[in-house]
């Protein structure tokens, strides 16, 4: 988890611990910033068979699947860096989300660049967002949340995506960075 986004996952982590998490959340900031690595911590708690007061458990027959990449109810959406998500993209991914879950827990769709979305997509998508399906959970990513249209924005928890501090990626690069020696010739 990267520093600058610590609190937005302390936050979701007591909202999952007192078992009030909305079904649809909009993770939004600038390009770079994780947006899409805290949507996938928040998939595999929600997916995992045994998730403690910090994460998944990392160990369980949902937390293996989804190491390998292949967890049946976790669904995503753009990462094929698709120009646009068109309405038959978000009409597909409705059908598997309106199924009974494979391994009997969460469902969970992550769409990658939700602003990509066209206006029929997000139309064909609002539904879901008005009247989920069972434990369904829809994680929208997006780096220009103003270019979703107002009736997606306002079905979602708004999550916004801090900067970093100056000092605080400075710290980060450091630590994340392999030191170099001087070395003489």
């Amino acid at each position: 988890m990267y520093p600058w986004l610590a609190s937005v996952w302390h936050s979701w982590l007591q909202s999952f611990a007192q078992q009030r998490l909305a079904h649809a959340w909009l993770l939004s900031g600038p390009l770079g910033l994780g947006k899409l690595e805290l949507a996938r911590q928040m998939a595999q708690m929600l997916l995992c068979q045994h998730p403690s007061a910090t994460g998944a458990c990392g160990l369980c027959h949902s937390c293996t699947l989804l190491a390998h990449g292949n967890h049946p109810d976790l669904q995503v959406l753009g990462e094929q860096n698709e120009k646009s998500l068109g309405v038959d993209l978000v009409r597909d991914l409705i059908g598997k989300l309106n199924g009974s879950a494979q391994l009997g827990g969460a469902k969970v769709m992550i769409m990658v660049r939700a602003e990509r979305m066209t206006e029929s997509a997000a139309n064909a998508l609002l539904k879901s967002l008005e009247e989920p399906s069972g434990d369904t959970v829809l994680l929208l990513v997006s780096h220009q949340s103003s270019r979703l249209l107002p009736t997606i924005r306002s079905r979602c928890v708004q999550q916004a995506c801090p900067l970093p501090s100056e000092a605080l990626s400075l710290e980060w690069l450091a630590s994340a960075l392999p030191a170099t020696r001087n070395v003489s010739a």
